[in-house]
């Protein structure tokens, strides 16, 4: 009899074996890195789950994608994959969108002078050059077959029965022998403690973060991050690049632009996982490339347009037209790839980097098409004119014709060479004699373009800082004027004393630049770094200071005197949302914060945010949270004790510390609880925050609000822990 083997995949998704059959359950990003190491290979059957999308990791579980690259083009065979009938469409919706690219195209708008526009393309031609097989188009079918379960959910598949059992558990059975398979999502990385150093980023200068491509086991597709005037850019982002960021102690905050090139796989499915992660942020991108992200990543979200739209900020830009983003002047175009995908070039105080993304760059099959109609003389001279001089250039290389043949760039000049760094590439297929280097990756290997720092005023200056400072957020913009009148810069060298324990808090701190230490009865408890703030608690609790704050390196800081400050900040939020976060760092909020899932992941700057909002509240047995029937205005955080549900069946759940309860309605959705909350100890002790005070922070971290409200909303009693 066969032996019966399930493997849990690295990446995520359980490798079955049963003799001759072989199935994937689940298909995480780049879990075909983790089969085409392992024997027999990349399977060519895959079993979808319950979920197309896993929320808590913010990324597709129905990434066919390389896999069908990988059956149809290297193995000659289709591509199939087990769902049920209301999944076929989501996942048929990614595929034709990977694969075709937009079923319509409007790019005139994209364009200054329109189809006028030098180089301005025909991309439906384009694409479909890039869609012919032996002269004729192919089609998904050629490529992929859905196989579906029936209403009862079973089907049968290579004389495999196959039974969906609910709650990703698929019983599998033949010549009278079954075996339970459960899928089990991947668990989101273990939380870190933020870095002991801080990342100082430079003015102008690249980290390169992957410059691999999907079929490279061995190393990180590629994306990396623009740093330009301590800000940083994040082009195609990889797969958990935010606990990457984390690791290598670069603050989130100065990553707010993320650019998206293209919508194939090995470029967008670290992208809404990143705008999920932490914080809200800007996307740069035509409106053509945004629309294919949406369609892709509603379809497997089922987020409507609107809800997904509100996740992130989406700033359109022009092709052949500068756009500024963080201080850089960015000049985008579009390249010869088979789905509408953006180079560029970046401008920074005199100095350029150049970006090719994926594109097939050889000059020879560039003019064959030019002849044959399909590029016009313009887009041909556009394609042909790539800015060699640039003074760092990133240049893909790959298989033709939807990438550049590695032998056109060895056949550039040595003076080229000197500047130009290889990626989507493995390193064992760039030979040495070539004179190419693969992009060096890591913190460690950034590198750095030198400029004359800008001219920027001191004014300037500190309203970079007073936008960035999250307790300042709420401010109206006639605060600035304020702010610049009363704040003042100061300079601290390395080791100097900023703030003694036991003195009055006469003054407010805001980190410019450099990193200081918080060190409490000589241990170091926490490092700042920019647009960190301290001092403020002993101005508005009127205490000593509980501290030592000490420079670790050269700070500069923005600093407000005492009564400066408390004028400032009167009449607004902030004394209050003071005086509510010491109360609860007093209490073990944060504890508590970190027994439920959900905040356990959060940043320290995203969990003191919350605790400007919570309130604590003790209930006696008996005493009812909320009850069947009743509007929905907060959600509770159980701290301790036990609360009993009990919902309209009389089914009861009974819940304890860290497990958060409530209801959060969809906008302008009008809805009562379904279930009643019951004290069920002596004492029940709950952190409760209501829905409206924390809008704000589900506004600023869109992807905590995904995550709590699904999970909510899928919990038969309205809880998440």
């Amino acid at each position: 009899m066969s032996e019966f083997r399930t493997t849990p995949l690295e990446r995520g998704g359980v490798l079955v074996e049963w003799g001759d059959f072989h199935l994937q359950v689940g298909a995480y990003p780049e879990t075909i890195k983790d089969t085409m190491a392992r024997d027999p290979g990349v399977p060519q059957l895959y079993l979808l789950p319950d979920q197309l999308f896993d929320v808590p990791l913010g990324v597709s579980v129905a990434e066919l994608e390389f896999p069908l690259y990988y059956n149809y083009y290297i193995r000659g065979q289709k591509l199939r994959f087990v769902c049920r009938r209301s999944q076929l469409r989501p996942v048929v919706q990614v595929l034709k969108e990977a694969l075709f690219g937009p079923p319509r195209l409007d790019l005139e708008s994209e364009y200054p002078q329109g189809a006028r526009s030098f180089g301005f393309p025909d991309l439906p031609a384009e694409m479909y050059r890039y869609k012919l097989k032996d002269g004729k188009p192919v089609r998904l079918r050629d490529m992929a077959e859905p196989v579906l379960f029936n209403e009862q959910g079973q089907v049968e598949v290579d004389g495999v029965n196959i039974w969906a059992m609910g709650d990703n558990r698929f019983r599998l059975a033949r010549d009278g022998v079954s075996h339970l398979v459960i899928f089990n999502p991947v668990e989101p990385p273990p939380v870190r403690p933020d870095a002991v150093n801080r990342y100082q980023p430079v003015d102008f200068g690249v980290t390169v973060l992957g410059a691999g491509h999907g079929f490279d086991a061995e190393t990180l597709t590629s994306g990396f991050i623009v740093w330009l005037n301590g800000r940083g850019v994040l082009v195609d982002p990889p797969v958990h690049s935010t606990e990457w960021l984390r690791r290598n102690g670069i603050d989130a905050r100065l990553i707010a632009d993320i650019v998206l090139t293209h919508c194939h796989a090995d470029h967008d499915s670290g992208t809404l996982q990143k705008i999920l992660e932490e914080g809200r942020i800007r996307l740069h991108t035509t409106p053509t490339v945004m629309e294919s992200f949406i369609r892709k990543y509603r379809a497997v979200t089922g987020l409507s347009a609107d809800k997904f739209g509100r996740l992130f900020d989406f700033h359109p830009v022009m092709v052949g037209q500068p756009i500024n983003i963080a201080g850089g002047q960015f000049l985008f175009r579009y390249n010869l790839h088979p789905i509408p995908t953006l180079g560029f070039v970046v401008r920074f105080q005199g100095r350029r980097f150049a970006y090719s993304c994926d594109t097939l760059y050889d000059p020879k099959t560039i003019r064959e098409w030019a002849d044959d109609g399909i590029l016009s003389p313009s887009r041909k001279e556009d394609l042909l004119n790539f800015d060699w001089e640039a003074d760092l250039i990133l240049h893909e290389a790959g298989i033709p014709p939807i990438h550049t043949p590695l032998d056109v760039l060895a056949e550039l000049p040595d003076v080229v060479k000197k500047r130009l760094y290889v990626t989507h590439v493995s390193p064992s297929s760039v030979p040495p004699e070539t004179g190419l280097r693969v992009a060096p990756t890591g913190l460690e290997n950034t590198i750095k373009l030198f400029v004359d720092p800008p001219d920027v005023s001191l004014a300037h200056q500190m309203l970079d800082v007073l936008v960035h400072t999250d307790l300042f957020r709420s401010l109206p913009i006639e605060k600035s004027l304020d702010f610049l009148r009363i704040a003042r810069p100061k300079t601290f060298q390395a080791r100097e004393q900023i703030i003694r324990k036991g003195d009055l808090g006469e003054c407010f701190y805001v980190v410019q630049s450099g990193e200081a230490e918080v060190i409490r009865d000589g241990t170091v408890v926490k490092v700042l770094g920019r647009y960190d703030y301290f001092g403020e608690m002993a101005i508005v609790l009127d205490q000593p200071r509980y501290a030592d704050v000490v420079a670790r390196s050269r700070v500069e800081v923005i600093m407000i005197d005492r009564l400066d400050f408390l004028q400032f900040i009167a009449n607004t939020e902030i004394p209050s949302l003071l005086r509510q976060v010491a109360r609860n760092k007093m209490t073990d909020a944060w504890p508590v914060m970190s027994a439920n899932r959900h905040f356990r992941p959060l940043t320290t700057f995203q969990k003191t945010q919350l605790l400007a909002i919570l309130q604590t509240r003790q209930f006696a047995e008996g005493e009812a949270l909320y009850r069947i029937g009743g509007l929905p205005l907060q959600l509770f955080l159980i701290a301790d004790g036990e609360v009993l549900l009990r919902d309209e069946h009389k089914r009861k759940l009974k819940v304890g510390r860290g497990t958060l309860l409530g209801r959060i309605p969809e906008e302008g959705q009008m809805v009562t609880h379904r279930v009643e909350a019951v004290a069920a100890s002596p004492s029940v002790r709950v952190f409760q925050a209501s829905l409206k005070q924390l809008a704000r922070f589900f506004q600023s971290n869109p992807g905590t609000f995904i995550r709590i409200q699904r999970a909510i909303r899928e919990s038969p009693f309205g809880t998440t822990q």
